[in-house]
């Protein structure tokens, strides 16, 4: 599975001070943790700096690029912020985050064809907003994979966001999650599957708690990747003990390995 760190954004205070200040230590000791502690990509979101944005997207992607081999999600709500920023993470692995069945896809779509190699993550939301079911939810994602596989986006660029909503304001949102990967699965077995997994805990004691558990349901019902902090000592244990549960660790040498480094 795909381990894509959501440490790198503006929402968290610590990080948008950073950004604020330029603080080149302190982000670059963020994008090494995550980088040693397995994510293969880092989400940028630098939404919150307003005016300052497009510039902060860049000095961070050039932070990446300089101290670290991660691969880059960028993830904006501005079009052009997304378009320069592709252009700094040349020589990078890209997935844009993120496209809905809004206009916002139509200016997404030309750099999409041009660039064959840029994934991008679409969220199934409709116009009622965020779908309440598992069944609806795909049938709003099949409409938006066939929307991007008509202009050429072949099937295996697109990640589906499978919505995670915190449970602490729905008793059935880890369920739905669950359903959703399922039935996407069923139905569109070439697209990828993602989503931001420590949403689930959000408002409730001890996240860790539900974000391991929840993330081991959500890997056996075929998770593709996952938008999470892989540095936590318990998630790290949690995760190679999963991989090695499905089969997916050799000899359980990555489990192994991460046990032996307590000693």
């Amino acid at each position: 599975m795909l381990i894509i760190s959501e440490k790198l954004n503006s929402s968290i205070p610590s990080v948008l001070e950073a950004f604020q200040a330029k603080n080149d230590s302190y982000l670059v000791d963020v994008i090494k943790a995550q980088e040693a502690a397995g994510a293969a990509y880092i989400d940028i979101n630098t939404a919150l700096l307003q005016e300052n944005e497009l510039e902060t997207m860049l000095y961070a992607i050039r932070l990446v690029k300089e101290h670290s081999r991660l691969d880059i999600m960028i993830d904006s709500p501005n079009v052009p912020v997304i378009l320069e920023a592709i252009k700094e993470a040349e020589g990078r692995n890209v997935i844009i985050n993120s496209v809905t069945l809004t206009d916002r896809i139509n200016e997404l779509l030309p750099v999409l064809q041009e660039n064959p190699a840029l994934g991008v993550v679409g969220l199934p939301i409709g116009e009622g907003g965020i779908p309440k079911t598992a069944e609806e939810r795909v049938a709003v994602a099949g409409v938006l994979i066939q929307k991007l596989v008509d202009n050429g986006i072949t099937e295996d660029r697109i990640y589906l966001d499978v919505l995670v909503e915190a449970l602490a304001v729905g008793d059935e949102n880890g369920k739905v999650v669950l359903d959703t990967l399922r039935l996407m699965k069923e139905a569109f077995p070439n697209v990828k599957t993602t989503g931001g997994f420590s949403n689930i805990s959000f408002g409730l004691p001890k996240r860790m708690i539900l974000n391991t558990a929840f993330l081991a349901m959500a890997m056996c019902q075929g998770l593709d990747s996952a938008i999470m902090d892989p540095a936590p000592d318990s998630m790290k244990k949690s995760y190679r003990a999963i991989n090695a549960l499905l089969g997916n660790d050799e000899y359980c040498m990555d489990y192994i390995d991460e046990i032996r480094g307590e000693v």
